[in-house]
């Protein structure tokens, strides 16, 4: 127990320290009430890991209420800057539940569907979410949130586990329990403070509007669109314009003259990719050529000249059009 409750603690202090660092970053205000729920939902774990408070008088359990509910909201609010008033009957349950504590099992089994539940929902928001950016940005993986969508995934995994503990505890060994629960509370340390450093090194998410291309558009015919995807490919070779670094949809849209929604159309047609597959794909293939040539030029130089304003994204895509590193591709030419 004493473990458990130094464990407790920190979780408090990372996510107060958390919290603090995050709130000043627009539409991250949602993720610092979440930490904050998080530190509130340790404090009582002490309280009542120390003072050892009978079942009646449990209020614990009604966290897992609000945990997945939470989570979902602040990432709603990291992806489109703000919530509506509307999305407080997320927390409905867990505020109903709270005159029902001495049902302490029945209340952490609905505490187990909600927060697997929502954890799906988050995670298919946020894949959303990168979908759309893909349509829009070539450096879509910078702003997106594919590594929240790992945490969800590892921190659910474990949480089942747990939450299976606690439905079954009264059948389970006491030690047992205790290093379940002190397990948990330690991935959850850990997975706090590297939340806080990712939001905080990471860019302010763009704005996009909602269903900006219509995916329906996506079922017509490409030969429609072949003509200006052949337009739009040649000249987009020739100028080199996927050289300019953070290329948007609305900046080539700009550069060529065609309008943002039939570029998306055409390149999602008639080459079956998104806007960012299509632009870093001509990066990769640019270093490719490079690197062939046998020029004498680093690959991190060759990276940025090709227009990736990152190099992580660079060996991602390029790993993902060649199949091996940069570092490999190179040797073997």
């Amino acid at each position: 127990m004493e473990l458990i409750s130094l464990i407790n603690a920190g979780i408090i202090a990372v996510s107060i320290q958390g919290s603090v660092m995050l709130w000043h970053k627009q539409g991250h205000k949602g993720i610092c009430l979440y930490l904050l729920l998080i530190a509130i939902a340790a404090l009582f774990n002490i309280i009542e890991g120390i003072y050892f408070i009978s079942d009646t008088f449990l209020i614990t359990p009604v966290f897992q209420l609000l945990f997945g509910p939470a989570l979902f909201l602040a990432c709603v609010g990291l992806i489109h800057k703000k919530t509506s008033k509307i999305d407080a009957l997320h927390f409905f349950p867990a505020i109903i539940s709270i005159p029902f504590t001495n049902y302490v099992q029945i209340i952490i089994a609905l505490g187990t569907i909600s927060r697997i539940g929502y954890s799906v929902l988050t995670a298919l928001k946020l894949y959303s979410y990168k979908k759309s950016l893909d349509l829009e940005r070539s450096d879509s993986d910078e702003y997106s949130f594919q590594w929240m969508i790992a945490i969800i995934a590892i921190t659910a995994v474990f949480n089942l586990l747990d939450l299976i503990r606690l439905n079954f505890q009264p059948y389970i060994a006491g030690e047992l329990n205790l290093i379940g629960q002190a397990f948990n509370n330690g991935l959850w340390l850990v997975a706090i403070i590297f939340i806080t450093y990712k939001l905080n090194e990471q860019k302010s998410s763009p704005s996009i509007k909602d269903e900006a291309i219509e995916r329906s558009s996506f079922k017509e015919d490409s030969g429609h669109f072949l003509p200006i995807y052949s337009a739009l490919d040649n000249q987009v070779k020739e100028e080199q314009l996927y050289k300019v670094s953070r290329l948007t949809l609305n900046q080539l849209s700009e550069l060529t003259g065609l309008q943002p929604r039939d570029i998306s159309r055409a390149i999602n047609l008639n080459a079956n990719k998104s806007f960012n597959e299509y632009i870093n794909d001509l990066r990769v293939d640019y270093v490719c050529n490079i690197l062939r040539s046998g020029a004498q030029k680093s690959i991190t130089d060759l990276a940025f000249e090709a227009g990736f304003s990152s190099k992580a994204v660079f060996n991602r895509a390029f790993k993902q059009v060649t199949g091996m590193t940069p570092s490999r591709f190179k040797n073997q030419q």
